[in-house]
């Protein structure tokens, strides 16, 4: 028993000095052996950067080394950085693996933060493209509405893109300039008001220009509404670009509003007829709620060759369908009348006009018409308060035209005289729907149909109609 614990005794002790053996055979090893440890494996480092070896390493127990204090990075791919570390006799080498890549968006810089333009002056996206810098290569293209033959403001976007497939986008203003002044609509001359009203200036005049949304208008002058005579003022209108429009004008101050006696005429429809007889035309009427009940087949038996409705007009992107639409609309085509439809606009935005589309042609379903839809903005009398160019407004209309011409219909725009000649400008290259209360059209420009009467009378019809001339392509 003696002799078995004294062998025991002896592995033990054997087994223990050969772990002292080992142990410190293994802190000499760490000690002397040199080593290093880095801050992170593998790193990804951004192409053209300054990185240097000495900041990736986190831990050593030597002298540190590398073959570069400052590592490559000109150029994207996978690298190694190598090191030696070294501690008495003894030395290591240790290579950091990491990887270049380009994350960077390209810096775009324009020549000129404002590029002015006379109007039709070549500016093309090859011009626009001149004023753009690039940081580095890559391709650029741009996005814009920019139309030198209207005055204003536009946007020119620049998208960049370089070699290693990194986007950036930044944008300047190209102006095309204006000599042209703002134009009145009402001059509110010869205005009389009540004595002890209120006086607002903007009910008694209205104005807009081609490219400024918001032209100033100032006044100097007063009007005392607390007592009667005629006070005169005069007014100044601004667009931004300094073009100025100035009139005088006259407000009366009166006890008593005369009574105006309209000058008021019936027309009826077989007058119409035959003053406007010819084989290159129809005769016809345009219609809306208003009318109220309307009987097509008397319509029809009275000599009318078409009917253009009202859908409905639009307003902040809401559609109000007339009520009488869907009435007149299934009556008139059973009747057998070619049928066209107006929208009635107050949109001034074109997302809000696209709603409105949206809704019209949800409304409109897949009835087949006969003759175009036409856009009818007028709302002139106030038109400062809308804020939009004539040129924006000539935007909504090619949007308008755009949009029922790819929904399979044809478009026309709707306008008086007036405002055909000083507001709208594709009145060569679009259908025009003319509107002048007269004994002929002294309208210059093109047109396929003539609004010539508001107070026609028809067969059919209780009280007063739109009548219309639709002349042959």
């Amino acid at each position: 028993m003696k002799k078995k614990r004294k062998r025991k005794l002896r592995r033990n002790i054997k087994l223990i000095c050969i772990f002292l053996i080992v142990f410190t055979a293994g802190i000499a090893l760490f000690v002397l052996i040199p080593y290093i440890r880095f801050t992170e494996n593998n790193p990804f480092l951004e192409r053209g950067n300054e990185y240097h070896a000495s900041d990736f390493v986190a831990k050593t127990n030597g002298e540190v080394t590398s073959e570069n204090d400052v590592l490559f990075t000109e150029e994207t791919g996978e690298y190694r950085a190598r090191f030696i570390v070294r501690k008495w006799i003894f030395s290591r080498q240790y290579d950091l693996v990491y990887r270049v890549e380009d994350t960077t968006p390209p810096k775009i810089s324009f020549r000129e933060s404002v590029v002015y333009r006379n109007p039709e002056e070549d500016f093309s996206t090859e011009k626009m493209k001149e004023n753009i810098t690039l940081s580095e290569a890559g391709t650029v293209h741009v996005e814009t509405d920019y139309n030198p033959l209207y005055s204003g403001y536009y946007t020119v976007k620049a998208v960049a893109e370089d070699l290693y497939g990194n986007v950036s986008e930044a944008s300047f203003d190209a102006v095309v300039t204006d000599e042209e002044p703002p134009v009145v609509f009402r001059t509110g001359n010869d205005t009389k008001i009540l004595k002890g009203s209120d006086f607002v200036l903007s009910d008694i005049i209205s104005y807009g220009d081609n490219a400024d949304p918001a032209p100033r208008l100032s006044v100097t002058g007063e009007v005392d509404t607390s007592k009667t005579g005629s006070y005169p003022l005069h007014a100044v209108l601004t667009d931004f670009f300094g073009n100025v429009k100035e009139w005088d004008l006259t407000v009366e101050v009166v006890d008593e509003i005369p009574e105006t006696v309209p000058n008021y005429h019936s027309y009826p429809f077989n007058e119409l007829r035959e003053d406007f007889k010819g084989e290159d035309r129809k005769f016809g009427i345009d219609v809306s709620f208003w009318q109220g009940d309307i009987d097509f087949e008397a319509v029809k038996e009275a000599g009318c060759e078409f009917v253009i409705m009202r859908i409905g007009y639009s307003h902040n992107g809401e559609l109000k369908t007339d009520e009488k639409f869907h009435e007149y609309l299934g009556d008139a085509q059973k009747a057998g009348l070619p049928v066209g439809i107006y929208l009635f606009v107050y949109d001034n935005d074109e997302d809000e006009l696209m709603s409105s589309l949206d809704q019209m042609f949800t409304e409109l379903g897949d009835t087949q018409l006969d003759l175009p839809i036409a856009f009818d903005w007028e709302n002139f009398m106030n038109y400062q308060d809308y804020e939009i160019s004539f040129q924006k407004l000539n935007h909504l209309y090619d949007i308008f035209e755009t949009e029922v011409l790819r929904r399979g219909y044809e478009s026309m725009l709707y306008g008086s005289k007036t405002y055909l000649e000083t507001v709208w400008t594709h009145t060569d290259t679009c259908s025009v729907w003319l509107a002048q209360y007269y004994s002929r059209a002294t309208y210059s420009g093109s047109y396929i149909i003539w609004q010539c009467s508001g107070s026609g009378r028809i067969d059919g019809i209780k009280g007063d109609v739109d009548l219309d001339i639709l002349y042959s392509k």
